[in-house]
């Protein structure tokens, strides 16, 4: 049973029916939006936030992805992530890692379980 500091997000079946999901929280206070996807069958978040130009990786296009599928993609300057660790493979920002936000699965539903985050509606 989840607790109170769990923030439900959506069932894995419905990720799993999506390409990713987009969830508009606040973060250490900050109205932002984070991305959720499965990939290679597990879940991924992360804060919907590109280092190069500050802008979501979605801002040009509905699409996290590379043509390939193996990589996010900023829709801005195509700028390119590993999906495991959210670190750029691109040479301006390589190193530098999207922010990976804690997700828990329990009985078949995904939540948020950072402690600085909150879902907005």
């Amino acid at each position: 049973m989840a607790n109170d500091k769990l923030k439900p997000i959506c069932t894995l079946n419905e990720l799993h029916e999506t390409r990713f999901l987009i969830r508009q929280i606040s973060y250490k206070k900050q109205p932002i939006s984070a991305i959720i996807f499965a990939f290679d069958d597990c879940s991924y978040a992360y804060v919907n936030h590109c280092m190069h130009m500050h802008r979501p990786l979605n801002c040009e296009q509905d699409a996290i992805f590379d043509e390939t599928g193996k990589y996010l993609r900023c829709s801005m300057h195509g700028f390119i992530f590993d999906p495991k660790t959210g670190e750029c493979q691109s040479p301006v920002c390589y190193g530098q890692s999207l922010q990976a936000l804690r997700l828990e699965e329990i009985d078949g539903i995904l939540y948020f379980s950072e402690k600085h985050l909150t879902l907005i509606d």
